[in-house]
């Protein structure tokens, strides 16, 4: 007979992940390092590892979001910035990061010096450029400069045309057998035999329509699991303010940049909410849409019977954050266990009728035994904020700390005081910027270790999890939530149960 996923005592028991433990009740045949977290967020977005980070602006930016798509998770880009077009930068550094098809390389005029070209190499961190008779995509390409060409170069006066590649003596691959069928391994083919920086596609006129560089490919074998999208660039989210009429010019520009999806940033979930999804699918049905917080199955039902359609996952968790007191100091909120379990069940018939409607758990945490008992208790993935923000990707620079003795770095909720006087604090709660004095914080601001690498912290923490799944006897994450089973931490239960 199949046990029970919760035992009877939690059925009637609000508990957060530290309350519950998981009793080994298979024996492994595998090892550790076999175990796949491999999970299916939405319908278009896979993961393969199960992590996404925060849109706090102590957390995530574009180091941080690459790093996450590298891993195999996915970030999403907070939207505390001065301007729209600010934040559509950072996603640029993240789309162009693994690049794919570049389909709109900066390109240099013939008339163009030396000095012109080391000045386009600090504004833009690359030194690869097509030359073209008047310096855009509508004229022939005459030549290609790069780093070795100008290094070391002392007469920044020299036109350019002394030192480039002509174009008699480039190697070129035409678009039709290669961008517009989208087919970037022909691409890569052509780099590897002839042992190429960059690759120009051009068209029958021998203009230029994109470019091709060989970092890829280093990343490629260096990062099997990042997170793409069909034209091998990485995938990023972005957050987007919770009113519709505030949040449409955001949305439509990250539309634009290709973001994988948008996600609604606030506490709970409002009405606003929902006229967001409506109006996104309507718009701009390639963006999956996040709605959040949610801890109550009430909420789900009622937000499900009118825009089921037009949801892909939900955030889950109000108030268990590191720097969120929401529940301490209004009262609003559930512990994230519950929480999740009551989610889970709440959404698996609308599952069956709409498909895969993903749930992130986010609050607190910690450890791979938080991230475990998320994962068995139906959620897609965690998302993490506090426990990123001291590493080096994240937004803060670090700074030493007498008192403590050591580096630091600090987080603070987006409900703090701090950022409510900021423009995205205020619209995230639904104010009016020009009226913020009366705000009551639901957030703070701590101080944080420095940890160093995000690429060594998050390899152990996943291999803590795929540890903790060895020792249960689950190879991957459809296991786990089927054959996984749930016991209190603390309380006494009664015996003969397993």
């Amino acid at each position: 007979m199949k046990k029970l996923k919760l035992h009877p005592s939690l059925k009637h028991f609000e508990f957060t992940l530290d309350d519950i433990i998981f009793p080994p009740l298979k024996i492994p045949d595998f090892e550790w390092e076999n175990v796949n977290l491999t999970s299916q967020l939405t319908k278009r977005i896979t993961l393969k590892t199960p992590l996404i980070s925060a849109p706090m602006d102590t957390v995530t930016g574009h180091k941080m979001a690459i790093l996450m798509a590298l891993l195999g998770g996915i970030g999403v880009i907070h939207y505390n910035f001065p301007t729209i077009q600010d934040q559509m930068r950072e996603v640029e550094k993240v789309r162009k990061f693994e690049a794919g098809f570049i389909k709109e390389p900066v390109i240099v005029c013939k008339n163009a010096t030396i000095g012109d070209v080391l000045e386009m190499a600090e504004k833009y961190g690359f030194y690869s450029f097509p030359i073209t008779e008047d310096g855009t995509l509508n004229t022939r390409m005459v030549g290609f400069v790069t780093r070795r060409d100008v290094r070391y170069r002392e007469d920044l006066s020299t036109n350019i045309q002394k030192v480039m590649t002509s174009a008699k003596n480039l190697i070129t691959a035409h678009c039709g057998v290669t961008l517009n069928c989208n087919d970037i391994q022909a691409a890569n083919k052509i780099i590897k035999a002839n042992n190429l920086d960059t690759l120009p596609i051009v068209d029958d006129d021998f203009k230029v329509v994109a470019l091709v560089t060989d970092s890829d490919l280093s990343k490629n074998q260096k990062y099997p699991m990042a997170t793409k999208d069909s034209n091998k660039q990485l995938k990023v989210l972005v957050a987007v303010e919770s009113r519709l009429e505030t949040a449409k010019e955001r949305i439509m520009a990250a539309k634009e940049m290709g973001v994988s999806g948008i996600v609604v940033d606030a506490r709970n979930i409002f009405d606003d909410h929902l006229k967001i999804a409506r109006w996104v699918k309507k718009r701009a049905p390639e963006l999956d849409v996040i709605l959040g917080n949610v801890v109550s199955a009430r909420v789900v039902y009622l937000v499900m019977k009118e825009i089921g359609s037009c949801i892909d996952a939900f955030r889950v968790g109000i108030g268990g954050g590191e720097v969120c007191i929401t529940t301490e100091a209004l009262g609003i909120g559930r512990p994230l266990g519950a929480a999740l379990y009551d989610m889970d069940q709440a959404l698996k018939p609308y599952k069956k009728k709409y498909g895969t409607i993903g749930i992130i758990a986010d609050g607190g945490i910690k450890s791979p035994h938080h991230i475990v008992g998320a994962l068995m208790l139906g959620a897609q993935a965690v998302m993490m904020g506090s426990e990123l923000a001291g590493l080096d990707e994240s937004p803060v620079e670090m700074e030493y700390n007498s008192e403590k003795g050591r580096m630091i770095k600090y987080v603070r909720g987006m409900g703090s005081s701090e950022v409510i006087r900021e423009r995205a604090g205020g619209s995230r709660y639904g104010i009016d910027k020009n009226s913020l004095t009366n705000r009551f914080a639901e957030g703070i601001k701590k101080l944080i270790p420095y940890k160093g690498s995000g690429e060594k912290n998050i390899e152990i923490l996943f291999t803590g999890v795929r540890q903790a799944m060895h020792g249960l006897g689950h190879k991957n994450l459809k296991e786990l939530y089927r054959d996984g089973y749930i016991i209190p931490a603390r309380q006494a239960v009664s015996k003969g149960t397993l």
